[in-house]
């Protein structure tokens, strides 16, 4: 008669997932995301535009724009990024538009680990790959100049729009006062 083997436990955190439910997932994740970006005619039309008195304001106008419209403001950076990089060649904007696809879906968005032929690849392993792929892809289209002037006038845009759109008479949404700090819990 042979002895029992001794049994061990093996407790996981999180259950493994096939790469195709990452992607999927992490498809979900980033519509529901861009789907939270404030209306266009708000982010244009409503409001009034002034030049901040102080600079106190200057800077609370910035914060309270940017938690505000950050959706928006993300999106017009890409804009101005793609157009920037559609000037320089369409091949540049397949290649960076996939490592930026890459990114949101195997680093931002995604949730549960990623497996890849059975075995579990390492966050840290993801991000150096993703870096090594973006460096490449830079280096490849030549395109890092037309990446920084596409980068640079989405973000000057957006930096114009906040300064001067008067953010004064916006009321707070619940879930953005408590994010924010302004709604503390009675829990004692």
């Amino acid at each position: 008669m042979t002895p029992p083997l001794p049994t061990t436990t093996t407790t996981y955190t999180s259950i493994p997932l096939p790469t195709s439910d990452v992607i999927s997932r992490s498809i979900h994740n980033l519509t529901s995301t861009i789907s939270r970006h404030r209306p266009w005619s708000e982010l244009v039309f409503s409001g009034d535009y002034s030049l901040p008195r102080r600079f106190s304001s200057l800077l609370l106008r910035l914060k309270t724009n940017y938690h505000y419209f950050f959706v928006n403001y993300a999106i017009i950076v890409a804009a101005c990024t793609g157009l920037a990089l559609i000037t320089a060649s369409p091949v540049a904007l397949v290649v960076v538009g996939t490592i930026i696809a890459l990114w949101l879906l195997f680093h931002f968005f995604r949730e549960d680990p990623l497996i890849l032929w059975s075995f579990q690849v390492g966050d840290r392993t993801v991000v150096v790959s993703l870096v090594l792929a973006s460096l490449w892809a830079v280096w490849f289209t030549s395109s890092a100049v037309n990446l920084a002037v596409g980068v640079g006038i989405g973000l000057l845009l957006c930096i114009i729009h906040s300064v001067f759109r008067n953010s004064d008479e916006r009321f707070l949404e619940e879930e953005d006062a408590v994010t924010g700090g302004l709604i503390g819990s009675n829990r004692r």
